[in-house]
């Protein structure tokens, strides 16, 4: 009886062993779940991730200005540096890192420590092609152009750095800080290309105080300079947005009465329909439509013209008196086959403004068709438009669609990832009719009004506009939108380009000698090194 109740008690002994034991792994357990959660391993992010914009040439659009970071861990650490931070920081980010222990500062200078790095900041003070560039928000998110059409593109597709450790319980960290660059960062590459840009951005600062250049491959449609003035600061929006001269607006894309710039469209209507270019018109200074007069600039009266001189001259009658016979569906028609009166997609979500030109019923009058021979009238149309219409003289009578987004490429290799760019164009006049109005424009800038529009190398052609907005300033004096645009070189033409000077006066002095000046600057930077006799490609 004894030894069973020894027994029993053993058991019972036993029993109570195993479940001490037990408790306590499941104690020592619980308390190694709760030092893990404690002592972790975080991740800061040094750089945005966001991929940047480069030109055609790959070379930066954004982030050409570095930045210097470093991952500060203490209240020592920050004192150190303390006079390499910029002044308006070192109050916010003493008071940070008393809080989080550890806080990522930007430097003013570069210094020796192990944990600074090099990041890029997204727009310096001359960054390019701003307008079409855009700007983001607080998150880093595109608010608009391209920024915010290729957001989610350039979001998730840019170089990565960021910086690892461990942190106790307590915060502090122990062990190794080290860092992580992601590798397969890409860049998105856009048609622009910097060394016409910068050159158009020089000449419209200089003068053009609103308005732009738009300067467009010929054989591809891909713009390789598109400038808006004035410019405003990406890293400053605030200041500029009461502004009147509205310089967060992209100019180039903005809709604008193309005046006489818009006459070898009618030109080449003419000649398709079978007129004889030959014809002589007698110009008396006006003519009269429906009870109502129209005048050549300045009242002048050119006296017997042919097509090829009332291009030379700008004869408004000649093309008044030629387009109202019967002739308003045809000039529609025409206006349809240059995208006039439509938003141009140049790249996705970005889009020209809509313009305008009279429908099917308004066409038919002959007042109005009067006033859009010669550019005015219920016509509105924008920089890029004109650019894409006049281009169809130097690429035998073809119209090709304008971009500005070529891919994505690898930052590292160069290599293109995913093509973007795709090749559009459509058939609009005969290739005769393209190159009998394309000498015309030749004649224009050799001996008419677009003279001092003549480049010094390799000639070009192209048409002056000046155009009425039935605006007036304060003073009571009448506001004109400035025009020229026009091809060049003037045999193999390789650009089409188009300037519009909002307020700028008469555009035979004020928009035909930019003409002469951005030619010039293309022969430098295109041609100069490729030719030994400076008049032929």
């Amino acid at each position: 009886m004894t030894e069973k109740r020894l027994l029993i008690v053993y058991c019972c002994f036993f029993a109570f062993a195993l479940v001490v034991q037990a408790k306590t792994v499941s104690l020592m357990c619980s308390g190694y779940d709760i030092l893990a959660e404690k002592q972790t391993v975080r991740t800061v992010d040094i750089s945005t991730g966001r991929a940047e914009i480069v030109d055609c040439n790959l070379n930066k659009i954004t982030g050409t200005q570095d930045r210097l970071k470093a991952f500060i861990t203490n209240e020592k650490d920050l004192q150190n540096i303390y006079e390499n931070i910029r002044p308006e920081d070192r109050h916010k980010f003493y008071n940070r890192i008393q809080q989080q222990r550890q806080v990522v500062v930007e430097l003013t200078a570069p210094l020796q420590t192990e944990t600074i790095y090099t990041t890029t900041k997204r727009y310096s003070t001359a960054n390019l092609a701003q307008h079409l560039i855009g700007y983001l928000d607080m998150d880093n998110n595109g608010l608009s152009g391209i920024e915010k059409a290729y957001n989610s593109i350039l979001k998730n597709n840019g170089k990565q750095i960021n910086v690892h450790f461990n942190v106790n319980g307590n915060g502090d960290i122990y062990g190794d800080v080290y860092s992580t660059t992601s590798s397969d960062s890409q860049v998105l590459s856009l048609t622009i290309d910097n060394s016409l840009q910068r050159m158009a951005e020089g000449i419209a600062k200089e003068y053009i105080p609103n308005g732009s250049i738009v300067i467009m491959e010929s054989a591809t449609g891909k713009i390789r300079a598109m400038a808006s003035t004035p410019v405003y600061d990406a890293n400053n929006i605030v200041s500029f947005l009461d502004d009147d001269n509205s310089p967060m607006v992209n100019k180039a894309l903005q809709s604008y009465e193309p005046g006489s710039v818009i006459k070898p469209l009618w030109a080449a209507m003419l000649l398709e329909n079978g007129y004889n270019k030959d014809k002589i018109y007698y110009c008396n200074g006006y003519t009269t439509v429906n009870g109502h007069t129209y005048h050549c600039a300045n009242d002048r009266a050119h006296g017997p013209v042919d097509m090829a001189q009332a291009l030379v001259v700008s004869c408004n009658c000649y093309f008044i008196d030629r387009q109202i016979k019967d002739k308003g569906f045809d000039m529609l028609q025409m206006a349809n086959q240059m995208n006039f009166g439509e938003n141009l997609e140049i790249c996705d979500n970005i889009y020209t403004a809509k313009g305008n030109f009279p429908d099917v019923i308004k066409i038919e009058n002959m007042g109005v068709q009067s006033s859009v021979s010669f550019g005015q009238g219920d016509f509105l149309v924008s920089p890029v438009h004109i650019a894409a219409y006049i281009n169809i003289f130097a690429n035998n009578g073809n119209y090709v669609y304008p971009q500005v987004v070529e891919g994505m490429y690898s930052e590292t290799t160069g290599q293109k990832t995913q093509e973007i760019y795709s090749y559009k164009s459509k058939r609009v006049i005969t290739p005769q009719t393209a190159k009998t109005v394309k000498d015309m424009l030749i004649q224009v800038v050799e001996k008419g009004a677009g003279e001092r529009a003549k480049p010094s190398f390799l000639s070009g052609g192209g048409k002056t506009g000046t155009a009425q907005t039935g605006k007036t300033k304060e003073n009571g004096e009448e506001i004109f939108t400035a025009w020229y645009s026009g091809f060049y070189p003037a045999d193999n033409p390789q650009y089409a380009i188009a300037i519009t000077i909002y307020d700028g006066g008469e555009s035979t002095y004020t928009a035909a000698p930019l003409f002469k000046k951005i030619c010039d600057s293309i022969y430098y930077l295109k041609f100069a090194d490729n030719n030994s006799d400076e008049n032929s490609l």
